[in-house]
């Protein structure tokens, strides 16, 4: 069973694998994104869920954070919302970049 000792303990572990992330689609896609700090939040929202999905049995983590980092993040790009957002969606782009809903 995962604990939250365990949780934090990874994400501390991870930050700089977090921090490189954020940078990487800071420098490639900044003039979409509102702020780095929004960006990094995102990020470590993320983490929480990778860990949420994660099996030990199936892996380690740090392979499984990077997928789903890459996946999420570029779906987010396209503009998804954010997973298990549906209540409250948040976006780290810019309004302009965001799809609208469709109406009617």
């Amino acid at each position: 069973m995962k604990s939250r000792t365990e949780r934090n303990e990874l994400f501390m572990k991870y930050i700089p694998l977090m921090r490189s992330t954020a940078s990487r689609f800071w420098k490639k896609y900044k003039k979409k994104i509102m702020s780095y700090e929004d960006l990094y939040q995102t990020i470590c929202y993320l983490f929480l869920y990778a860990y949420e999905l994660w099996d030990p049995e199936r892996g380690k983590f740090g392979p499984h954070l990077k997928n789903v980092l890459e996946y999420k993040l570029k779906a987010m790009m396209k503009g998804e919302k954010a997973p298990r957002s549906k209540e409250y969606p948040f976006s780290f782009l810019k309004p302009k970049y965001t799809l609208k809903e469709e109406v009617g």
